[in-house]
């Protein structure tokens, strides 16, 4: 589990202050998640490294030469994952649990981030690796309630599904800036209305945060834009002609650990999320970072996010329209002691409930109670062998 830095690390890192170890990969200049042990605990180990097993012989060796494992817990489902994991449970007879973080097939990611030709060679093929071995394994954790709804019905035991969402990175931002050093920081004005959008690889919801600026801008024309992640060009094609150049700073991408730095500039936070079956299925990870540094996030009822703005009072739900995102930041703009109360109450839910502490408990009390089926129960089944269907379904 872990902080908006990408894939199988991302869900692992916040794991390494409760006693696990990183090892450094030759093969591929990364570290993975290696094991971790407690105080009166057996050994945990974790699934991100098999991963280039298949492509890695001698890794292979070492790997099943290594001290048996307690769970395997792995974070896809896809061939490269899969196997190595499922042969190396079946040989040792212990209990394998997936982790669901994206919806893929049947209307997901492989519809927006895939060109037509990989959609209907390996669009089918993709989908029956992301459904097929969910149902087969002990356990499975998900990053959102619809995807453990779709593992359920898979097949899934909902007794062995728990939701294990995002969370904040408090180490990160245990002291983040002031808002007058990140604007000096950032060279924008300290007295002007900030709204931020922030966005690493996946840009798709620029222009619409872009153009509720722009209303935001025609209403107080002092107001400020501070893209953390797209650049200067990006931000001149999602924008108007009208719209002032100095009214918008694109910083370009920013290092992880610099963001408590630069992101305390904002009076707020834009973070549009459509109701589509992506963010039905997904958990948009920035939305710890805007917590974590105290400021109010103007966003859509959709998902998890929906779930998250009942739960806890971090920000505003507004239509999906940029009139109507404009109009819940105009409000927040307008009432500085209602956007500090907001901000307040997030920074404290993401010091408690949204800490990856929090999340990790649950997480490892759930370990428990997969390890207290597996020895409680006479007539253990095991795990499938893997294998390929002649062909796979769409």
């Amino acid at each position: 589990m872990g902080p908006r830095i990408g894939g199988a690390r991302a869900r692992c890192r916040p794991l390494l202050p409760c006693g696990h170890r990183e090892i450094p990969d030759p093969h591929r200049a990364r570290r993975r998640l290696s094991h971790y042990r407690e105080p009166g605990c057996a050994d945990r180990r974790g699934a991100a490294g098999l991963g280039p097993l298949l492509c890695d012989p001698p890794r292979l060796v070492m790997f099943r030469e290594r001290k048996r494992y307690d769970v395997i817990h792995c974070l896809d489902t896809r061939l490269a994952v899969i196997w190595p994991a499922l042969a190396y449970a079946k040989a040792h007879g212990i209990p394998i649990v997936s982790d669901w973080i994206d919806w893929w097939g049947r209307g997901g990611l492989i519809e927006e981030r895939r060109p037509g030709w990989y959609k209907a060679t390996l669009g089918g093929v993709e989908t029956w690796f992301e459904e097929h071995y969910r149902a087969k394994l002990d356990g499975l954790t998900t990053i959102s309630h619809a995807l453990m709804r779709r593992g359920i019905d898979l097949g899934c035991k909902p007794e062995r599904c728990i939701v294990i969402n995002g969370a904040a990175d408090m180490t990160t931002f245990a002291n983040p800036s002031t808002k007058e050093e990140a604007r000096a920081r950032a060279g924008l004005p300290l007295d002007a209305p900030i709204v931020c959008f922030s966005g690493l690889d996946v840009l798709i919801d620029l222009p619409l945060a872009v153009r509720a600026f722009e209303i935001i801008h025609e209403k107080m024309p002092d107001a400020r834009l501070l893209l953390v992640g797209p650049t200067e060009a990006e931000a001149r094609a999602a924008s108007s002609p009208a719209t002032p150049l100095p009214a918008i700073t694109a910083l370009g991408k920013v290092p992880y650990k610099e963001l408590p730095s630069v992101l305390p500039a904002a009076y707020l936070f834009l973070l549009p999320y459509p109701n589509k079956i992506v963010n039905v299925g997904r958990w948009p990870n920035k939305i710890g970072d805007y917590m974590a540094v105290g400021r109010p996030t103007v966003a859509n009822p959709v998902g998890e996010l929906n779930e998250l703005f009942q739960r806890f009072p971090v920000g505003l739900l507004a239509g999906e329209t940029a009139e109507d995102m404009a109009a819940s930041s105009l409000h927040l703009l307008r009432d500085p002691e209602l956007a500090n109360e907001i901000g307040r109450k997030a920074r404290k839910a993401a010091e408690t409930d949204l800490s990856w502490s929090s999340q990790i408990e649950r997480l490892e009390n759930w370990y428990q109670d997969i390890l207290t089926a597996k020895s409680q129960s006479s007539s253990y089944r095991g795990v499938p062998q893997p294998h390929v269907p002649a062909s796979p379904a769409g």
